[in-house]
């Protein structure tokens, strides 16, 4: 089984999705499914392991999409699948439901992948009952600084006496709590048990996971203060690399930007940059004194695709390393949770890091 879905902490990455997804390899079985399936399709993941992904169409659409995952395969570049048409799945008891289904290779060591993440496009139509709406946004809300108790409990469908309401809704916030912290101590419990692997001291392994976990707390900052409707590439660019730049002579020159993106890519956007700051630090441009970081970004309206680009000149030349550190595979899922294609390059004259997301999920992924 290909490496980054058979990886425990990389999983992790895999269920904080907020969309069902599922890893195919290149025959189109299915090689893992997170535990969101089961909602959206109603079978649980293990029982979609093995199976083909013809399995989620309806009987009569099999063949075309047959033929489309084969082209897809022969030109594997993140996109969505069936842009522009009604696209129909599914479910385990043969109910059917318009769905959006997003599309991004993984080059994993043992050949490529794909992974489809997939979302109920009815669930997701403006038109929808103003109630459906509320339902749907009750859960990013919960987890906002200034909550609106009357809000709140018309979200949640309370309509019971003022004390009954009171203890519901304390109920809900307990719950999101308690989901919310259980996602991010199995973040924190992968970054550290695999970065402990990989160093070769206790104190690089120490400063390495001080410096992802200050990573992921500056960009938890970043989110409260967007208040979960996203933030400006700029602002997120600047937080990630404001620890490894020095006042005295700037080390990075930073395209000036006016893109915005979804809450849900601060994160994986702000723990991208600080890996590649954390290895120019040891290994590349900024391990000396006259290293330079370009850092530039554009949003093609046309290919609808946004590509961020890391460039590192200035340094110690450059070798291709003889194997694949935690670092390098923690950068891969954070560009599948973004489902985006990153491809790094180890140039003599420095590192070239190229990100490229489909840009509608840019802009409009979620905080999960």
């Amino acid at each position: 089984m290909a490496e980054p879905v058979g990886d425990a902490p990389l999983r992790e990455f895999y269920e904080a999705s907020p969309d069902a997804v599922v890893v195919l390899d290149q025959a189109g079985h299915i090689l893992f499914a997170n535990s969101r399936v089961e909602p959206l399709l109603g079978y649980l993941p293990r029982e979609l392991v093995g199976k083909p992904h013809s399995v989620l169409m309806p009987a009569r659409y099999r063949d075309t999409h047959a033929g489309h995952i084969h082209s897809f395969m022969d030109n594997p570049t993140p996109r969505m699948m069936g842009a522009g048409r009604d696209l129909v799945a599914s479910r385990k008891d043969g109910s059917e439901f318009l769905t959006e289904i997003s599309l991004s290779p993984y080059h994993a060591p043992d050949g490529l992948i794909v992974i489809a993440a997939m979302r109920d496009r009815e669930a997701l139509n403006p038109g929808r009952s103003v109630l459906e709406a509320e339902i749907a946004d009750l859960k990013d809300l919960l987890g906002q600084a200034q909550l609106d108790s009357a809000r709140m409990m018309a979200r949640a469908g309370i309509e019971a006496a003022e004390h009954e309401a009171a203890q519901r809704l304390q109920g809900l916030l307990l719950e999101e709590l308690h989901h919310r912290m259980k996602n991010m101590l199995a973040t924190v419990i992968g970054i550290t048990s695999q970065t402990l692997r990989a160093a070769e001291t206790l104190e690089e392994g120490r400063h390495a996971i001080s410096g992802r976990l200050v990573a992921m707390g500056r960009a938890q900052d970043l989110l409260l203060r967007a208040r979960a409707t996203g933030a400006g590439l700029a602002d997120v660019i600047s937080a990630a690399i404001e620890p490894f730049d020095s006042h005295e002579a700037r080390r990075f020159v930073v395209q000036d930007t006016l893109i915005e993106v979804g809450a849900g890519a601060i994160l994986p956007l702000t723990m991208s940059i600080n890996e590649l700051c954390t290895n120019a630090v040891k290994y590349g441009a900024l391990s000396n004194d006259t290293g330079r970081v370009s850092i530039t970004s554009t949003a093609d309206e046309t290919t609808q695709l946004f590509t961020l680009t890391w460039t590192e000149t200035g340094g110690p030349m450059v070798q291709e390393p003889t194997r694949r550190s935690f670092g390098t595979r923690l950068l891969g899922a954070l560009a599948t949770q973004l489902h985006g294609d990153v491809r790094v390059r180890y140039e003599p004259t420095g590192v070239v890091y190229d990100l490229a997301i489909p840009l509608a999920l840019l802009r409009t992924l979620r905080a999960n």
